[in-house]
């Protein structure tokens, strides 16, 4: 059933929205992802603001309902119906646009996203990533934090017990952290394999 979701980049919302019209029914949603906000100088990961605020006015226009992710998955599981034309918003990697530029304009919509986080670039307040209390900020606003590992590693390139570790430590730091174990989770770099 989550296999229905549909993941699209943010920059494609044109495509995306002729497209919700006709097919999206109600055991579907659109995944809008992102990662970076006003970061141009990562032109591969990145949505300009303007665009990005283009995005949420059509999303707050149109016919459109956004719903939090793990509502999504809930009722997919469920197999609750969605409403027509649900769409969910995620971000990946935990980048410092995400709360200086990206959190206060989903606010001012009334919308939520998922944050996914690799644990290790906070734990060490890497320049250009969330700390903790800005992940918790966000989290009492209501958006969702989902897992992405401890480091972010090409998941497919390690080993079983690697890949255990890089969940249970990450895991751990955020039961320690912010009182919850995710139940969503990000693939690194969206690879994955059977083994993985």
């Amino acid at each position: 059933m989550i296999s229905r979701l549909l993941t699209v980049s943010g920059v494609v919302l044109g495509l995306l929205l002729g497209f919700v019209g006709q097919a999206v029914a109600a055991d579907h949603a659109v995944i809008l992802m992102y990662h970076r906000f006003g970061e141009d100088r990562f032109p591969s990961t990145n949505v300009r603001l303007t665009q990005f605020e283009d995005h949420l006015q059509v999303l707050a226009q149109g016919d459109y309902t956004v719903l939090p992710l793990d509502d999504i998955v809930a009722r997919l599981q469920s197999g609750t119906p969605l409403p027509d034309r649900t769409v969910g918003i995620t971000i990946d990697d935990a980048y410092l646009s995400v709360y200086d530029e990206a959190f206060p304009r989903l606010q001012a919509y009334g919308f939520t996203a998922t944050v996914f986080v690799a644990t290790q670039p906070v734990d060490r307040g890497l320049r250009g990533y969330m700390s903790w209390d800005q992940l918790r900020e966000l989290q009492a606003a209501g958006f969702g934090i989902g897992s992405q590992t401890r480091t972010h590693p090409h998941m497919h390139r390690l080993s079983a017990d690697q890949n255990r570790d890089e969940l249970e430590v990450s895991n751990s730091r955020f039961i320690a952290e912010l009182g919850m174990r995710p139940d969503l989770f990000a693939y690194p770099y969206g690879e994955y394999s059977l083994s993985v």
